[in-house]
């Protein structure tokens, strides 16, 4: 009778035995079948990141204009020459006249009232340059300029705007027509460069 009792005692005994042996590996094979479908995860989404990088590649082989496009909107190095040229056209093509162009470099120095330009840095790699434009013209003139600014292909920033209204004589010692009477407009624009 003690073989009979003792034998359910002993069976219970090796089962809770194997089920304590057998717990701590099938919850670290859990453990790990988790690890492995976040890591499924992390996995998906970086090819889904490479996979989204060829595409704008693509993209980019087949319209070079994109890059160009980059290149005019921030050039490399800063060229006076053609900025002062950009100006000058789009003022023409407003209606205004480019009557001064201030420039100067001098890093970190902030914006003297004279009007002469600064140079400074945002971070080390880009490069803010700022312009005093003295226009003269028509206030629909001065529209278009902005506009064109605006849509222009160049990152610009327009910072200060004034304007003085035409004095009283030189508007009465004209012909006496009913034109527009024109207007002085000093506008202070920042470039960018790298």
């Amino acid at each position: 009778m003690k073989k009979a009792i003792f034998l359910p005692i002993f069976s219970f005994l090796i089962f809770v035995a194997v089920l304590y042996g057998l717990l701590p590996p099938l919850s670290k094979a859990q453990s790990l079948a988790g690890e492995l479908a976040k890591q499924n995860i992390a996995l998906q989404e970086t090819k889904d990141y490479f996979a989204n990088l060829q595409a704008v590649a693509d993209q980019l082989d087949q319209n070079p204009d994109i890059l160009a496009n980059v290149a005019a909107a921030l050039p490399e190095e800063f060229f006076l020459p053609s900025l002062m040229g950009f100006f000058q056209t789009t003022a023409a093509e407003s209606g205004l006249l480019l009557r001064d162009f201030s420039y100067s470099e001098a890093s970190g120095a902030p914006m003297p009232e004279n009007g002469v330009i600064a140079t400074t840095s945002m971070n080390s790699s880009i490069k803010i340059t700022s312009f005093n434009l003295t226009l003269n013209g028509a206030i629909a003139s001065l529209e278009n300029f902005l506009k064109n600014l605006e849509t222009s292909s160049r990152l610009l920033d327009v910072e200060q705007m004034s304007f003085q209204a035409p004095s009283t004589d030189k508007v009465s010692a004209g012909s006496g027509s009913s034109q527009e009477s024109n207007s002085d407009f000093v506008i202070l624009v920042k470039t960018y460069s790298y």
